[in-house]
């Protein structure tokens, strides 16, 4: 008898703890009602390629090899952010191939001057938060294959 008093003491309370974790079991949530509240983290981050911006561009000039050139092709880009940036800019040729320069740490107001001696007009930039060596520039077997 005194086995069965000790038993039932036990097991009762463990069915009342059962019963009441069931019960207070909370509502599933709609979609509706969840916050759409969160922080956009690119919305907060510089857009660096805004930075640098084309100040002017030319046609003619001295080149080491050719002398003057009448096909040269000179695009000056400036950093017009106050955060220094890194530029990569490439220049094409008359071929399709692409001659790329390179400026880093450049401060507000500093300019790139990149250049193809036998240029058609075509330029490409990439820029970057200066020293942000986790954001890569394309290498120019990339620029080649791709543009």
């Amino acid at each position: 008898m005194m086995t069965q008093k000790i038993i039932l003491g036990t097991l009762l309370p463990l069915i009342a703890i059962v019963i009441f974790s069931f019960s207070d079991t909370p509502n599933p949530v709609s979609i509706d009602e969840v916050s759409h509240d969160y922080i956009s983290v690119l919305a907060d981050q510089q857009d660096w390629n805004s930075c640098v911006q084309k100040a002017d561009s030319e046609w003619g000039g001295q080149c080491l090899n050719y002398g003057f050139s009448e096909a040269k092709y000179t695009v000056h880009l400036v950093n017009g952010c106050s955060e220094m940036v890194d530029l990569m800019s490439c220049v094409q040729r008359e071929n399709g191939g692409w001659q790329c320069f390179y400026r880093l740490d450049m401060k507000k107001s500093d300019t790139l001057h990149a250049y193809a001696c036998r240029g058609n007009g075509n330029y490409l930039k990439w820029v970057r938060k200066a020293g942000d060596i986790t954001t890569k520039f394309p290498s120019l077997a990339e620029v080649n294959d791709e543009y």
